[in-house]
C-alpha cells in the first residue's frame, strides 16, 4: 500500500504582504473618518489607544502589548456589530489596498495543489474577511474572544505573533495533514523569522530592513510586490 504523503501549504502573512499597508493602521485611520472609534472601542480607553497607534506608527511599540490594548479596548462590544462595521471597512479600505501580485502569486499555488492559508496577528474581524474575498478556506489569526456575542476583552493565547505563528502553525498542519517542512511563506517583518525557518520555501516579500539582511544572509528569496 502506497503511503499518502502530506499537503504542502503556501502560507501567507497578510499586513504589507497580501495587503499593501497594515490593517490596524487602516481600521483606526477608517473609523477615526467615519468618527465610528466609540463604536470599536471604550471610551474611557481612546487616549491609550491613540497614543499607541501613533508610537506604533513610529515602530516605538512593541507589536505584542498593541494587540492586547486594542482587544481590551473593545470588550463589551457585540460581536455582531463589530462584524458588521468590519465588512463595511473591508469593502471601502482593504479590497482596494490587496495586493495583485499576491493574489498572483495565490492563484499559481493553487494551481499546483498546494493548500493557501492566511497566517496573521490581526484578529478575525480582518484576517477571515480577507480569505472570504480571495477564496481562501485556511486562516491563523489572533483570535479576539467572545462570549454570549460580546468581546470579553481577552485574545486567545498565545498570539500570532513570532514564536506564536509556529505554535499555531504546527497545530494548524497536523490537523490538515500539512508537512510544514517541504510549504512555503511569504512575509514582510523580520518578526516572523521562527516560521521562515521552519518552511523549506521562505520568501521575503517588500522585507523591512531586518528581514532583507536576513534573507540575503540564508539565500532565501526576496520578491519585489507592488
Amino acid at each position: 500500500m502506497v503511503e499518502r504523503s502530506a499537503r504542502i501549504a503556501a502560507i501567507f502573512d497578510m499586513d504589507d504582504t497580501l495587503l499593501n499597508g497594515s490593517s490596524g493602521r487602516m481600521l483606526f485611520s477608517w473609523l477615526r473618518e467615519k468618527q465610528m472609534l466609540n463604536s470599536y472601542f471604550r471610551r474611557r480607553d481612546m487616549p491609550q489607544v491613540v497614543v499607541a497607534a501613533l508610537l506604533y506608527k513610529l515602530h516605538l511599540l512593541d507589536p505584542t502589548w498593541l494587540i492586547l490594548r486594542m482587544g481590551r479596548s473593545a470588550a463589551g462590544a457585540s460581536a455582531d456589530d463589530l462584524w458588521s462595521i468590519s465588512r463595511r471597512w473591508f469593502d471601502e479600505m482593504l479590497v482596494p489596498a490587496i495586493n495583485p501580485d499576491g493574489v498572483e502569486c495565490l492563484t499559481w499555488h493553487v494551481q499546483q495543489g498546494h493548500l493557501p492559508v492566511i497566517c496573521s496577528g490581526s484578529s478575525q474581524f480582518a484576517v477571515e474577511l480577507m480569505a472570504e474575498h480571495l477564496g481562501i478556506g485556511e486562516t491563523v489569526c489572533t483570535e479576539w474572544l467572545i462570549e454570549s456575542g460580546r468581546l470579553t476583552g481577552e485574545l486567545r493565547q498565545p498570539l500570532v505573533y513570532g514564536q506564536g505563528k509556529v505554535f499555531w502553525m504546527e497545530r494548524w498542519a497536523a490537523q490538515k495533514d500539512v508537512d510544514l517542512a517541504a510549504s512555503y511563506f511569504y512575509t514582510d517583518h523580520i518578526s516572523d523569522q521562527p516560521l521562515l525557518e521552519r518552511v523549506a520555501h521562505p520568501v521575503a516579500v517588500n522585507p523591512d530592513k531586518k528581514l532583507a539582511r536576513l534573507a540575503q544572509s540564508r539565500g532565501w528569496d526576496i520578491l519585489a510586490w507592488n
